[in-house]
């Protein structure tokens, strides 16, 4: 575990690189409510993630970095200037295994946040506070470059016929190639991979293949310049992303009030955000289904 400092000055979030698999933890996740920091005026946050390209990863120089990351800077700073509370955030090892991810956030107490392409679900409402929504989630049918461009859903049958479909169980994309194969594929093919980067690399490199991704690894992918073919007719909006917190957690408020009701995600400091994480590309996208 890593302590960080942040501030509107100096923003480090790491300098080093941990590789490799996530850590058995043999202590629960914690931080401090929002009701403690709120009576001290300091206080210590804890910061789960998943790589999400875009959102959540270590860039090329091994910093934390994306979307994510640079709201949770943000929010700390709102918080400084406009509560008068400083906030240290402590950062987990990333995460391999979504599921487990998800099961560490869930048994949290505290101050905890989970950062990733996390869909806020009605199912996952149940067991999970969420922030208000960050950013509109859009879902592609994705292939190899090489394979011809759907005509429609409807045709997915023939066209991709003896092709097998890769995704990672237990998310929404996941639902969705589920789901095209009861409506129009019952003979469908479907191999689990760990990874929603190890779908998009199989899928690169295997003209048989294709899924279902979220908007940002299609846009990863774009930079790239990866072997893949995003299906227009297969587009489409999905449940919104949120941060993730224990169910039990009071932190929920401040952060609706910081995203929502001090409108950070209409604001030019986020566009600027996804502009630099996301490229222009997918912003269109994501403005063309707002």
């Amino acid at each position: 575990m890593i302590t960080f400092k942040f501030s509107s000055l100096l923003w480090f979030f790491s300098l080093i690189i941990l590789m490799g698999h996530s850590p058995p933890h043999t202590t629960q996740l914690k931080g401090n409510t929002w009701a403690e920091v709120q009576q001290r005026k300091t206080g210590v946050i804890t910061i789960a993630y998943i790589n999400a390209p875009g959102l959540s990863f270590r860039n090329i120089q091994g910093r934390l970095d994306g979307v994510c990351f640079d709201i949770i800077k943000s929010f700390i700073d709102y918080v400084k200037r406009t509560k008068g509370i400083s906030l240290k955030a402590q950062v987990m090892p990333q995460y391999e295994l979504f599921s487990h991810f998800m099961d560490e956030v869930k048994t949290a107490q505290g101050g905890v946040f989970g950062l990733g392409n996390i869909t806020i679900t009605d199912e996952r409402k149940q067991v999970y506070n969420f922030t208000y929504p960050f950013i509109n989630n859009l879902s592609f049918v994705i292939s190899h470059s090489s394979v011809p461009t759907l005509v429609n859903l409807g045709s997915i049958a023939t066209q991709f016929k003896g092709m097998t479909a890769y995704t990672v169980k237990g998310t929404t994309n996941e639902k969705i190639i589920l789901g095209i194969k009861q409506k129009y594929m019952p003979n469908l093919a479907i191999a689990y991979l760990p990874t929603s980067g190890a779908v998009l690399a199989k899928v690169a490199a295997d003209n048989r293949s294709f899924t279902s991704l979220d908007f940002n690894y299609y846009a990863e992918a774009l930079r790239y310049n990866a072997s893949v073919k995003r299906h227009p007719v297969g587009d489409r909006r999905e449940e919104d992303f949120g941060i993730i917190m224990p169910k039990s957690s009071d932190w929920a408020p401040i952060w609706n009030e910081f995203l929502n009701t001090n409108r950070f995600t209409k604001s030019p400091e986020y566009r600027k955000i996804l502009l630099k994480h996301l490229g222009p590309s997918a912003v269109r996208a994501l403005e063309q289904y707002r």
